[in-house]
């Protein structure tokens, strides 16, 4: 298999952004955790679904990109390690 385009500037400050805010709030994580166990389409549909809630409360518009950044197959495999490294 080739090695891995490295991931954009922008698609690094998502996942730095997004493992800061894994860590610090569990309900996040634990969401992130049952990504996991999600096929590709089924992810997809989880992350726009929290998002839009994010939106409609109002809430970080810097986390909720990220979070959408999550949709990158790359940025969601790289928050994936950078998680179980730290978990």
């Amino acid at each position: 298999m080739p090695p891995q385009p490295p991931l954009s500037s922008v698609q690094l400050e998502a996942l730095q952004l997004l493992c800061r805010a894994l860590v610090a709030e569990e309900a996040l994580l634990r969401w992130f955790a049952s990504l996991a166990k999600l096929p590709a389409n089924l992810r997809s549909n989880a992350i726009i679904q929290i998002t839009t809630d994010m939106r409609r409360g109002e809430e970080d518009p810097q986390l909720i990109g990220a979070l959408c950044c999550l949709s990158d197959p790359l940025v969601y495999q790289a928050a994936a390690e950078a998680i179980a490294e730290i978990s």
